[in-house]
C-alpha cells in the first residue's frame, strides 16, 4: 500500500508515539485537559481559535467528584496559587470584528481579572490580514499535548449521548444544541515538537522569546475515549505565507488530504463542518473516475449551513461539489452516503446535532483527527493543525476508531457497530438505518434546499474566491467566511479601512523612489 505520512510533504515529522489517542465530544475532552492540567509541574501551554474564561470543564457527576475548580480560569488561578513553579501562557486568535458577539467580551480584562500573575494571556494577530489562527492546542510539561478541532470555550461542551435537551449542556443559562466534536492526545517526543511550535508562535505574536524550563516527561494519566495503536504518528500543518515576519507557506494538511483521498482502495469515512475546497472534491472525483474495486464512501457534515453568511459563502460550493461526487459515484459504480445526525426531542421531532469535528479516515489503516476544515482557507489561508496515524495495513485499532465514530452516529453500540458497519455493503446498510428512521442517522439533503435567492446568486461566482494556489486573492476577497458580506452590509468602515491600506501599500514605494 502506498505511504501516506511522508516528512516534508504531508507531514512535518514521523514517529511512533508512547501514547496517543482520541477524545470524542467535549465531556471527554474537557475532563482529559482537567486531569492533564492538575497535574502540571512547570507549564501549560494553550493556543486556540477562541477560549472563554468561565467555561465549566467538568459538569454533571464529573463535577461532584472533583476537589478541583471546574471553571477554566479558576481552575489555572488555583493550580498557580497551589504550585509556584507552574507558568501557563494562553496564545488566542485576535479575532476580526465579525467574531465580536460570538466571543467573550472583554476578553483581556477577564482573563487578567480571573487570571493570576503567573497566567499569560495575549491575543495573536500575527496573520495575512483576513486569515485566522485556527491551532488548538494544549500542551502540559513536557508528559502529554492534545490537538485538533475542540476550542476551550462556550457552546462546545456535550457528551457522547447527544441528548436533544441536557442540564448540563448550556452556556450560563442558556441551552445549546447537541454538538459533536473530536480531539487527539499525544505522549512521547512530538510533544518536544508541539512545545517548540507553540514557542515559535507565542514570538511572532509577543515579539519576545518564550523560553521554558526544563522538565522531565513524566506520564500523566488521562481518561480516552479510545487509544490508537499505529506504527506511525505524523504532526501537519497548514501556515501561510507571510512577509512581516517572514514565514513560508506549509501545506502539510492539503498535501495529506490529496494523498489520502487519491490512495484509499477500499473506504473512504470524513466528518467535517464545512466542504468547499475544490481541490479535495476534485481529487476525490479522479480517485472514483480510475476504477477498481468499488469505494464505500461516506460523509458526515451539519444538517445545514449555520446561517446566511455560510450559505453563500460554503454551502453553495458545498452543495456543488458534493453534486458532482455524486453523479461520479454513480457513472464509475461506487458507493457515497452523505449523511447527519439527530436527536429525538420530547415532541418526536429530530434535533440536529451540530458537527465540528474534523476526522479523515482511508481503508482501516489511516486516520486524521486535526483542525482542519475541508475549505480552502483551512488548506492554504488559516493556521491549522493535525496529528494522523498510519499502518502498513488496515489495523483493529484504526478500525475501532470508525467504528467509535460511525457508531456514535448512527445511533449503535460497540457490540451492534462490528456488524453493521463491516465495510462491505456499508453505504447501502447506512441509506436503509437512515431512511427508516429507526436510529439516529438521516439522509443529507445535500445543501439543495439552501437557496441565497435569484438576484444574489448572480453575485456569486462559480469558483469559489478562497483559491488555495492565490492566497493574495484570499486577503483581498474573502478575507474570513462570510465576512464580505458582513462588511457590505454591516462594517463599511472595515472595509474602507482596508482598501486604504491596500491603496496606501500600493503608493508607497512610488514615494520611497521619487
Amino acid at each position: 500500500m502506498t505511504k501516506l505520512l511522508i516528512p516534508g510533504l504531508t507531514c512535518a515529522d514521523v514517529s511512533t508515539p508512547d501514547e496517543s489517542g482520541v477524545l470524542v465530544d467535549g465531556r471527554d475532552f474537557y475532563r482529559a485537559v482537567h486531569e492533564a492540567c492538575c497535574n502540571a509541574k512547570k507549564s501549560i501551554l494553550m493556543s486556540g481559535w477562541q477560549f472563554a474564561s468561565k467555561v465549566e470543564l467538568l459538569r454533571g457527576p464529573d463535577a461532584e467528584s472533583c476537589s478541583h475548580p471546574v471553571q477554566f480560569m479558576k481552575l489555572m488561578r488555583e493550580l498557580c496559587e497551589k504550585n509556584p513553579t507552574l507558568e501557563v501562557h494562553i496564545l488566542a486568535w485576535d479575532a476580526s470584528a465579525v467574531f465580536t458577539f460570538e466571543r467573550e467580551p472583554l476578553q483581556r480584562l477577564m482573563f487578567r481579572w480571573r487570571g493570576h500573575k503567573r497566567v499569560h494571556y495575549k491575543m495573536d494577530n500575527a496573520h495575512p490580514p483576513g486569515a485566522s489562527h485556527h491551532q488548538k492546542l494544549v500542551v502540559v510539561d513536557r508528559s502529554i499535548a492534545f490537538l485538533g478541532g475542540m476550542d476551550i470555550c462556550n457552546s462546545r461542551w456535550d457528551d457522547r449521548c447527544h441528548e436533544a435537551t441536557s442540564e448540563t449542556r448550556c452556556s450560563g443559562e442558556k441551552p445549546y444544541h447537541p454538538y459533536h466534536d473530536v480531539q487527539a492526545y499525544v505522549t512521547g517526543e512530538q510533544v518536544d515538537v508541539l512545545r517548540d511550535w507553540f514557542c515559535n508562535r507565542w514570538e511572532r505574536a509577543a515579539g519576545k522569546a518564550l523560553a521554558l524550563p526544563e522538565t522531565p516527561q513524566a506520564k500523566i494519566e488521562i481518561h480516552p475515549t479510545f487509544k490508537i495503536e499505529a506504527p506511525c504518528a505524523g504532526l501537519s500543518r497548514t501556515l501561510p505565507r507571510m512577509e512581516d515576519p517572514v514565514c513560508a507557506s506549509v501545506s502539510e494538511l492539503f498535501e495529506l488530504h490529496l494523498r489520502a483521498i487519491t490512495h484509499a482502495e477500499r473506504s473512504i469515512y470524513l466528518e467535517n463542518q464545512y466542504l468547499s475546497s475544490d481541490e479535495i472534491g476534485t481529487a476525490l472525483v479522479e480517485r472514483m473516475a480510475r476504477g477498481g474495486p468499488p469505494l464505500d464512501i461516506v460523509i458526515m457534515l451539519p444538517e445545514k449551513s449555520s446561517g446566511f453568511k455560510e450559505r453563500v459563502s460554503v454551502g453553495i460550493y458545498q452543495a456543488r461539489i458534493l453534486e458532482r461526487w455524486v453523479t461520479a459515484a454513480k457513472q464509475h459504480g461506487h458507493h457515497l452516503g452523505v449523511y447527519y445526525t439527530a436527536a429525538k426531542g420530547d415532541d418526536g421531532q429530530d434535533v440536529p446535532v451540530f458537527i465540528h469535528a474534523k476526522v479523515l479516515s482511508v481503508d482501516d489503516r489511516f486516520l486524521l483527527v486535526s483542525s482542519a476544515n475541508t475549505t480552502n482557507r483551512s488548506m492554504g489561508f488559516d493556521t491549522e493543525l493535525g496529528l494522523a496515524w498510519e499502518s502498513p495495513e488496515p489495523s483493529d485499532s484504526i478500525r475501532n476508531a470508525r467504528f467509535e465514530l460511525l457508531g456514535e452516529h448512527v445511533g449503535v453500540d460497540q457490540a451492534e457497530a462490528r456488524s453493521v458497519l463491516a465495510l462491505d455493503g456499508l453505504v447501502g446498510r447506512l441509506d436503509a438505518i437512515a431512511q427508516a428512521k429507526s436510529h439516529r442517522l438521516r439522509i443529507h439533503r445535500r445543501n439543495q434546499d439552501e437557496k441565497p435567492g435569484w438576484l444574489l446568486s448572480k453575485f456569486i461566482p462559480d469558483e469559489t474566491p478562497l483559491d488555495p494556489d492565490n492566497p493574495q486573492a484570499m486577503e483581498e476577497l474573502l478575507p474570513e467566511p462570510g465576512a464580505w458580506v458582513d462588511r457590505i452590509l454591516r462594517d463599511p468602515a472595515v472595509m474602507v479601512r482596508h482598501a486604504a491600506r491596500r491603496v496606501r501599500s500600493r503608493f508607497t514605494p512610488r514615494r520611497l523612489k521619487a
